[in-house]
């Protein structure tokens, strides 16, 4: 009897607005010194998202299955040694 699989991957498009104050003599300027400024010193203005895909995740099941049958052949390998 097979479990019905209950693990899917949801994945989002996220949108948001943030604004910072700088200092400088030109538009150029003021986005150029913006760039290396850590985001967490910016001020959130808005945000929203979409849902751009919905799918069952099978990628932990599938990797414990690789692995399990990986240690299995190094384990009978070792046997015929």
């Amino acid at each position: 009897m097979t479990t019905k699989e209950k693990r899917y991957r949801v994945t989002a498009e996220y949108k948001s607005v943030y604004q910072l104050i700088i200092e400088a003599t030109s538009p150029e300027e003021a986005e150029y010194f913006a760039k290396d400024i850590d985001l967490d010193k910016w001020q959130f203005i808005d945000g929203d998202y979409e849902i751009v895909d919905v799918s069952k995740d099978f990628f932990l099941k599938r990797v414990k299955v690789e692995q399990d049958v990986e240690l299995s052949n190094q384990i009978s390998e070792k046997d015929q040694i």
